[in-house]
């Protein structure tokens, strides 16, 4: 796929967009925007309006250009078909019948970007209604945007214009294999969750969240759990929502209100969770096998093409220094990379499950294919 990465902004972003899509074989283009650009701003919706092909993309905390993460700037990626782009608005007041909003059959993959500060039922609806729609006919892959400092400022982008609190899709008739692992492990648990809302745990075994969940880092680790250091100690230890079969799907939690914590994500109530913990050479390790599997995927095994990844912006803060080498694990020398560090991930993991995720590497092998 072609790509550009560009730091400027009004004329000049909008001559170096046009020049992408004057290129041969691009369609439409998937643009993934760093808080550095102001997508706000007139020149910016001026800009996507005069585009002539369909354009979707969103605002994330950094992008990733030829496996280098990037805190600045704008990467387009140029889509050899033309994508179907749909948008599903007000998605906090969004009920459980979101189909009818989606496209119908017949497209491959899809990319899918949402606002991370919504109503965390919100994209739990979304998901349901892409899985209903769907089931595995559809290969997904995307995330979500928005910025690390939350706000309800608009991250969502289309050819008409800036959108928030709202869902952006783009269906393309095109061959992806899709690797998702975390390398997270259990450390305690599990407790059903017996009181709930959206993302904020209020009882855990019918006990004040907060309470067991400090308790079981302070009995199972050497790390203390202070409410005023809720948010630097909890992104070592994120919840896992249990599976049967597979890695569990991990929540990370944020923030804490009197004995309430709050996740990125739904948490139903009723399911069982545990607490989880890593280190650098798990989560490493992880990333490394969800590239190998994307590879390997039967439409993808001998082809060439691209490397989208979605990565979540809280592994990098968690691995900190080490974090270039989880890149360098992704990292394929015939496939270039590209991608953004997401606040959660969105994708199908193999197993027919479409999830959204925390704390976990999503790697597509985008097919040059078309």
């Amino acid at each position: 796929m072609e790509l550009a990465y560009s730091s400027a902004s009004g004329d000049a972003l909008r001559d170096e967009l046009t020049s992408l899509i004057s290129q041969e074989r691009v369609e439409g283009l998937l643009v993934l925007a760093t808080p550095s650009v102001d997508i706000t701003a007139d020149s910016f919706e001026t800009t996507l309006e005069s585009l002539s092909v369909p354009v979707c993309g969103g605002l994330f905390p950094q992008v990733i250009v030829d496996g280098e993460p990037r805190a600045s700037g704008l990467l387009a990626i140029g889509l050899p078909t033309s994508p179907t782009v749909t948008v599903v608005s007000e998605l906090s007041e969004a009920d459980d019948d979101l189909d009818a909003s989606l496209p119908a059959e017949g497209s491959e993959a899809a990319f899918v970007f949402v606002d991370a500060h919504a109503d965390a039922d919100g994209v739990g609806s979304l998901i349901d209604a892409l899985f209903r729609t769907y089931s595995v006919g559809l290969s997904v892959v995307g995330g979500g945007a928005g910025r690390l400092d939350g706000g309800d400022e608009p991250c969502l982008f289309t050819g008409d214009g800036v959108i928030e609190d709202a869902a952006v899709m783009a269906a393309v008739d095109q061959p992806i294999g899709i690797g998702v692992r975390h390398g997270w492990n259990e450390v305690a648990g599990p407790f059903r969750v017996t009181d709930a809302d959206h993302g904020t745990i209020r009882e855990l075994d019918g006990e004040p969240a907060f309470e067991v969940y400090q308790e079981a880092i302070e009995t199972n680790t050497d790390t203390a759990l202070r409410r005023e250091q809720f948010f630097e100690t909890a992104t070592a230890y994120p919840f896992g929502i249990s599976r049967l079969d597979g890695e569990p799907i991990v929540r990370d939690p944020f923030a804490v209100d009197s004995d309430a914590i709050s996740c990125f994500g739904p948490v139903p109530e009723g399911e069982f969770v545990t607490v989880l913990a890593g280190d650098p050479d798990s989560l490493i390790g992880a990333a490394e096998q969800a590239a190998e599997t994307a590879l390997t995927e039967e439409p993808i095994a001998d082809s060439t093409g691209t490397l989208c990844v979605f990565d979540c912006i809280s592994r990098q803060l968690y691995l900190d220094e080490t974090f270039d080498q989880e890149v360098a694990a992704i990292n394929d020398d015939s496939w270039p990379m590209v991608g953004a560090l997401t606040i959660g991930e969105i994708a199908n993991d193999g197993t027919g499950h479409l999830d959204y995720y925390n704390k976990t590497a999503v790697v597509a092998a985008v097919s040059d294919n078309a």
